[in-house]
């Protein structure tokens, strides 16, 4: 059964080609944007966007339209994806205060593009005027004689111009004649909902040595990968993030050292952060799949001297589990990840070094379940206690820095 991810409706230009696309939140069970709130409802919009299982292809090619709220637009944050790729919507139930506008301003700078929604040419939204890229005009609130007078009046700014609830050709025709350079409406295409699968978030309850890392004040690479490590869930989703087509990555990725790289410090953070806004329960088997993911790393290790195999043996173990994590086959999982070969060959069909890791490691956690004698695994005993130790001793920390 697929899971409502979000919703989606087109905005077309003067040519009938889709410019951009509208997200808009939906949720099986029938619960509102207004109920979650404005920035619970954005996190799960984007972290579906870019980590559900689904073909969103059309959506990576035009910009889509989010809403934000104002506590987000007051953080001092910016949303995880480039300015390129969104245009933020400035809904109605924002109060343009000075701070807001500064704000505002802020993100423009970082190269954001804005959109006034269901404007109604209020005067205290003036200073937002300079600001913005596109100007929506509800156009069964504000009568066609307003909107014209304002489009003359307005004529100097360097905006687009939106008719948004389009409800038949004379009105869309009607528009276009006016000027107007962008339309949305039921008449043109009705927000469609967009089903795929649903990967589970990280709890926050797990991220406290990532956050604890990542805010330093001066962040290490390594301490970074060490504490991404004790969250197996919040790995593979930013494995997914990385992956998704907004990155544009072409490089194959063998270690989670490669996937902190490739997202850089400061989208790191910020998807962090969203990701922490995500509504989620952790999986009660993370220790399981953490102990084989150092297993497979200590094996490599132990097998070659210059630790070669080691980061790319973690990521094994780690993928080897996404079926335990979250409910998804590794073969759905892993077909739109751009990894390398030797990872993948080793997670599906235990082949090459890193599978024999995975397979040696499988097969003793099998004995152990099944209290079959362990003499024949050698001293993978004594590497199982190691590592079952390493991650108990990580989780406690993280529960002893809450």
């Amino acid at each position: 059964m697929p899971d409502t991810l979000f919703a989606s409706q087109p905005i077309y230009d003067h040519k009938g080609k889709i410019y951009a696309h509208e997200l808009l939140y939906r949720h099986e069970d029938g619960i509102t944007a207004f109920e979650v709130g404005d920035s619970v409802a954005t996190s799960e919009v984007l972290y579906n966007l870019c980590t559900g299982l689904l073909d969103y292809v059309e959506h990576i090619k035009l910009p889509v339209c989010v809403n934000v709220s104002t506590e987000f637009l007051l953080s001092g944050l910016f949303l995880p994806l480039a300015p390129e790729h969104v245009i933020v919507e400035l809904v109605e139930r924002i109060e343009p205060t000075d701070e807001i506008v500064d704000a505002i301003q802020r993100w423009v700078a970082k190269g954001f593009r804005f959109a006034l929604d269901d404007f109604e040419f209020q005067d205290s939204w003036q200073p937002l005027l300079e600001l913005a890229t596109i100007i929506k005009v509800d156009i069964e609130r504000t009568p066609f004689e307003v909107a014209q007078q304002r489009y003359t009046e307005l004529q100097h700014l360097n905006v687009l111009w939106l008719a948004e609830r389009i409800e038949d050709e004379a009105t869309l025709n009607r528009y276009k004649e006016l000027g107007f350079d962008l339309f949305q409406g039921y008449f043109l295409a009705k927000p469609t909902v967009v089903e795929g699968k649903r990967v589970p978030s990280a709890a926050a309850t797990q991220l406290t040595l990532v956050i604890n890392q990542l805010f330093s004040e001066e962040p290490e690479l390594y301490e970074i990968v060490a504490a991404l490590q004790t969250d197996p869930v919040l790995v593979v989703n930013l494995l997914r993030i990385a992956n998704s087509p907004y990155y544009g990555v072409t490089r194959k990725i063998e270690s989670l050292k490669e996937v902190v790289m490739l997202l850089g410090l400061e989208p790191l953070r910020k998807w962090v952060l969203l990701i922490v806004s995500v509504k989620g329960q952790a999986p009660e088997q993370t220790k399981f799949v953490l102990t084989r993911a150092y297993m497979c790393s200590e094996l490599a290790r132990k097998k070659d001297p210059f630790n070669r195999l080691s980061g790319p043996a973690f990521l094994v173990g780690l993928l080897a589990g996404s079926d335990v994590l979250l409910g998804i086959d590794k073969e759905t999982f892993l077909q739109d990840l751009n990894i390398s070969e030797a990872v993948r060959a080793a997670v599906l069909q235990s082949e090459g070094d890193l599978g024999e890791y995975l397979k040696a490691v499988e097969d003793f956690e099998y004995d152990l379940a099944m209290k079959n004698p362990l003499e024949k695994h050698g001293d993978l005993f004594d590497v199982y206690q190691q590592c079952h130790f390493l991650v108990n001793e990580l989780l406690n920390n993280v529960t002893i820095e809450q």
